[in-house]
C-alpha cells in the first residue's frame, strides 16, 4: 500500500508500550508511516527526530498522571521551536479527564478518548484528505476555547479483530540471553476496587467492560513472537488474567491446550496478574507445567479496614491461602501493598507489618510498601473530596491522614526507604532481577551448577532485607505513635542502623552471586 504520510508517536517506553504497539500496528494497516520516540529523550533529540520525520499528527501517550507538567513542557517546547502539526494525545488519564488536559496544555489540538485504535486511524485519514476531523467519534477538542467531546466510540467488541501489536526490532529485552516480551489477552477488569481506574475507564464507553482474546489467538500471537523474536518469556500485562466462574476456568484449560497445540508447552516461561481469591492449587499446578513461573497478586492490604477502604472484595485468608499455594507449587510471586491509604491508623498500620510479616517474612518474596495514591476517577478521589482531604495538584494527587503523626510515620518511611524500595537500581529492584534469573537458568539452563543452592541463598538475602525492613518500620511506628523530645535520636539512630544493614545485605548479595558465577 502507498505511503499516505506519518504519524510520531511519543510515548513512555518502560519494556514495551503494547497500546501504542496496537495503534502503529493499525496505521501501518492503512498505509501509513509511524515512528515511536521514547518520551524521557532529552527534548532537543525528540524535536530533531520530529523535524526530520514531518508527521501528519503528533501523539502523545500519557500512561501517568504525574506526566502532566513534564508533557506540557515538551509540547509548548515543540510548538515554540516550528513543530505545527496536529498535536493530539491518548491514555487513562486524558481518557477520564479531557478537560482538564485540554485546559493544561493548551497547545494540543485534541485528545483520543479511550480505545484509540479506530479514532486514530480515522484522524490521520482526516487530516491527509483535508476533512473536518472534529466531527469524529472518540475526539475531545476545544469549541470557542472550551473544551468539548464528541460522542464516545464503543469499545471494540471482538479483540481478535486487531492486528498484533508493533515491535521494534532490535529493542528486544532480555534475561540473561533470553527475550522477554510483555503481551496481553483481554482489556477491561470486572472488579471495582476504589482505588483503581481501569473499571471507570472501561465502563464509559458503550460495550462489555472486560473482553477477553481467544486463546487460539492469544497462542498465535505467542507463536509468532517465539519464531520472529526467539522470544521464550512472556509477561501478561492483562488487570486480572482471569475472568470469574467457570467460563474463566474454561478460558484457562483452553489456552493451556493451544499452547500444547503450538508446540510451546514445554518451551517457554510466562507472568501473569491476578487476585489472590483466584488461586487454587489444582489449576495452578496445571499452570505450572506450561510455563506459569511468577504470579503478581493484588494483595494491597493485611487489616479488615483496609480490605473494606479498597472495596477488595478478598478475605485475608484469601492472600495467606494464595502464598500458600504458590510456593507448595514452586511458582514465584509478588505482590502490591499498600502499607497506607486514607483509613491508616497506627494499628492498622501494626496489623500491615504483621501480616507482610506472616506472608514473606521467610523470603518467599521481598516486601514492597506504598502509599494509596487518589487517581483521577476512583472512587477513593471522590470519597476524599466529599471529606475535603484531596490535596496536591494533578500530577500529585494526596491527602492527610486523620492522624497528623500518621502523616509523619509515612513520610519517614518512605524517604528512608525510597532508594531501597522506589528507585530502578534499588535493592527491591535488585532482588526481583536475581530471582527472575534464577527461574531463568532453571528453565533454559539446567546444568549449570549450584543453581539451587544459589535460589536457596537469595531467598536468605530476601528474608534478611524483608526483617530489616519490618524491624525498622515497627520500631519507627512505636515511636511516631509515642512521639516524646528523645524521639528525633531514636529515628536517627534507627536510620543509621537501617543503612549500616543495608550495605551489609548488598555485600553479601553481591559476594553470593560473584561465588556462584565463579564455580
Amino acid at each position: 500500500m502507498k505511503d499516505r504520510g506519518k504519524v510520531s508517536f511519543i510515548a513512555y517506553q518502560d519494556q514495551e508500550n503494547l497500546g501504542i504497539g496496537y495503534l502503529t500496528s493499525m496505521l501501518l494497516a492503512k498505509g501509513f508511516d509511524v515512528e515511536i520516540i521514547d518520551f524521557r529523550l532529552p527534548k532537543e533529540e525528540i524535536l530533531r527526530q520530529l523535524k526530520k520525520a514531518d508527521p501528519l499528527i503528533v501523539g502523545f501517550s500519557l500512561i501517568f498522571q504525574y506526566y502532566v507538567e513534564k508533557l506540557r513542557k515538551l509540547v509548548q517546547y515543540l510548538r515554540e521551536h516550528s513543530v505545527a502539526c496536529h498535536f493530539t494525545v491518548g491514555g487513562h488519564y486524558p481518557s477520564l479527564r479531557y478537560y482538564e488536559v485540554l485546559n493544561i496544555i493548551p497547545d494540543l489540538d485534541s485528545v483520543v478518548r479511550f480505545e484509540g485504535e479506530n479514532t486514530i486511524c480515522e484522524l490521520a485519514e482526516g487530516l491527509i484528505a483535508g476533512k473536518d476531523w472534529r466531527k469524529i467519534k472518540g475526539m475531545a477538542y476545544r469549541l470557542h476555547d472550551k473544551p468539548v467531546s464528541n460522542e464516545l466510540r464503543p469499545l471494540i467488541k471482538d479483540l481478535d479483530t486487531l492486528p498484533f501489536p508493533f515491535r521494534e526490532k532490535g529493542k528486544e529485552y532480555k534475561c540473561m540471553d533470553k527475550v522477554y516480551h510483555t503481551i496481553l489477552a483481554s482489556r477491561g477488569c470486572v472488579r471495582n476496587c476504589s482505588f483503581c481506574s481501569i473499571r471507570k475507564f472501561y465502563g464509559t464507553p458503550r460495550g462489555q467492560i472486560r473482553r477477553t482474546r481467544s486463546p487460539y489467538n492469544v497462542s498465535k500471537e505467542m507463536q509468532k513472537l517465539y519464531t520472529e523474536y526467539k522470544t521464550r518469556i512472556f509477561l501478561f500485562q492483562d488487570d486480572d488474567f482471569f475472568l470469574p466462574g467457570r467460563l474463566g476456568e474454561k478460558w484457562v484449560l483452553d489456552f493451556i491446550a493451544a499452547l500444547e497445540a503450538e508446540g510451546l508447552a514445554n518451551k517457554i516461561l510466562w507472568k501473569i496478574n491476578c487476585r489472590p481469591d483466584e488461586v487454587n492449587l489444582d489449576l495452578f499446578s496445571k499452570l505450572k507445567k506450561v510455563g506459569l513461573y511468577l504470579t503478581y497478586l493484588g494483595i494491597e492490604t493485611g487489616n479488615q479496614t483496609g480490605l473494606k477502604v479498597l472495596n477488595k472484595k478478598l478475605s485475608l485468608d484469601d492472600s495467606v491461602t494464595s502464598v500458600r499455594v504458590l510456593n507448595q507449587l514452586g511458582i514465584s510471586y509478588e505482590f502490591g501493598f499498600m502499607l497506607f491509604d486514607p483509613s491508616s491508623t497506627f494499628q492498622s498500620i501494626k496489623d500491615n507489618l504483621t501480616f507482610l510479616r506472616k506472608i514473606c517474612g521467610d523470603g518467599s518474596a521481598p516486601v514492597v510498601f506504598c502509599k494509596m495514591i487518589p487517581y483521577a476517577e476512583t472512587d477513593i478521589e471522590r470519597q476524599l473530596k466529599e471529606e475535603n482531604r484531596l490535596k496536591g495538584s494533578v500530577e500529585n494527587p494526596d491527602y492527610d491522614f486523620l492522624d497528623p503523626k500518621v502523616d509523619r510515620l509515612c513520610t519517614f518511611l518512605h524517604h528512608a526507604f525510597y532508594n531501597w524500595m522506589f528507585t530502578s537500581e534499588g535493592m527491591l529492584a535488585k532482588l526481583r532481577w536475581h530471582r527472575f534469573e534464577v527461574v531463568v537458568l532453571k528453565k533454559f539452563y539446567p546444568q549449570v551448577k549450584n543453581i539451587s543452592e544459589y535460589e536457596e541463598f537469595l531467598r536468605g538475602i530476601i528474608a534478611s532485607s524483608n526483617q530489616l525492613f519490618l524491624n525498622i518500620a515497627e520500631e519507627s511506628a512505636s515511636i511516631y505513635e509515642d512521639y516524646k523530645s528523645s524521639s528525633e535520636y531514636q529515628l536517627s539512630s534507627l536510620t543509621e542502623l537501617l543503612n549500616t544493614e543495608l550495605r551489609k545485605i548488598d555485600i553479601n548479595l553481591y559476594n553470593g552471586m560473584l561465588q556462584f558465577q565463579t564455580t
